[in-house]
């Protein structure tokens, strides 16, 4: 039997309760569920916060997440295995003591997001490069973050080859059941964009001033586009909405969008991927910018359109094209769902992600 601590640097405690109380999907805590249906694999949830004193002694010092990783470093003789799924901020200290040969038990992270600048030219690597290769495993679920995140290390291809693995995160197949009823492209009147990380609205509400077919955005108060003279068949919401009933308006969108923005999309970050899987779970076409640290691309899928331009004179001529292309948007809609069946699901990734704790 292989115990994992999954640590995270958002409540995991919660996401677990309203995935038990079927509010949301099992892929949002990494393989936690699908670890669990497979034999000789339990996977504790450490709570997110206990003592919040901790946290703020530990950020004077720099150390974020310092009550997690105490208590991970006390909890250590119970697991054979630590697991985070975003460990830049919460294993710091972590890879401070296994560097010291203090903390030898096997850490597992994830890689989505750029962890790691190279030194400038003349430079030489610091600290951060001995830490980040503390990690005993990084699962990338990007190829193209994998091989960046190699060549900024300067490492060679044998530590490659054993701490470094592709992944393919994909949503839950059960969750979705019963709530991913095709709904004809030709049943549908409006394109739907949501998002809280790096979403260019303003770029999709020029695009459809334009256009004027209607359009859904559904973001944070953070993140309110600054528009002048709204149209009318554009609509905005800033509240916060449950993913369940997000997921609904998902379900009877014509297509759904995923503008990114141009000063973010070279940042190294899987921007749009958790929107994607939505998309494919539930067999709707999409139409994104192109971000070469997602994997799955849309046109070349063939379940959507990839658009390599942040201009509006490069949007408007494909959903024009597309909005009203209901024989070529439904098949899609089948191509989007055919993938989540066969290759990007929650059930891949997990077997995946045992196949990696095994070979620890």
């Amino acid at each position: 039997m292989k115990k994992i601590l999954l640590i995270n640097s958002y409540s995991f405690d919660k996401i677990y309760e309203d995935w038990v109380e079927g509010r949301s999907p099992g892929h949002f805590l990494f393989g936690k569920i699908d670890l669990e249906k497979l034999e000789g694999f339990e996977v504790d949830i450490l709570p997110f916060e206990k003592y919040p004193l901790l946290n703020r002694i530990g950020r004077f010092f720099r150390i974020n997440f310092l009550d997690q990783q105490l208590r991970t470093f006390l909890l250590r003789k119970n697991y054979d295995i630590i697991y985070a799924p975003f460990p830049l901020s919460n294993t710091r200290l972590l890879t401070i003591l296994k560097y010291l040969g203090i903390f030898k038990k096997p850490i597992v992270a994830l890689g989505h997001q750029n962890l790691y600048s190279p030194p400038l030219e003349g430079q030489k690597h610091g600290i951060k490069r001995k830490l980040l290769l503390q990690y005993d495993r990084i699962g990338f679920l990007s190829s193209e973050l994998l091989k960046k995140t190699s060549l900024d290390l300067a490492i060679d291809p044998d530590t490659i080859q054993n701490q470094f693995t592709h992944l393919n995160w994909g949503a839950e197949k059960s969750f979705y059941e019963g709530k991913d009823q095709s709904i004809p492209s030709e049943e549908s009147s409006f394109a739907i964009c949501a998002g809280a990380t790096d979403r260019d609205f303003e770029l999709i509400i020029e695009v459809f001033r334009e256009i004027e077919f209607p359009l859904e955005i559904y973001c944070t108060p953070a993140t309110i586009p600054k528009v002048v003279d709204l149209p009318a068949h554009i609509t905005i919401n800033a509240n916060f909405i449950p993913y369940i009933e997000l997921l609904e308006r998902y379900r009877k969108s014509r297509l759904i969008l995923i503008p990114i923005k141009k000063e973010t999309i070279n940042s190294g970050r899987t921007l749009g991927l958790t929107v994607l899987l939505d998309a494919m779970a539930i067999g709707k076409p999409v139409v994104m910018t192109a971000n070469k640290y997602v994997d799955i691309n849309p046109s070349l899928a063939g379940f959507g359109v990839t658009i390599q331009s942040h201009e509006v004179e490069a949007w408007k001529p494909v959903l024009l094209e597309l909005l009203y292309n209901h024989q070529k948007l439904n098949q899609m809609g089948k191509k989007a769902k055919s993938l989540f069946e066969e290759k990007y699901n929650s059930k891949l990734f997990g077997d995946e992600l045992a196949s990696l704790f095994r070979n620890l």
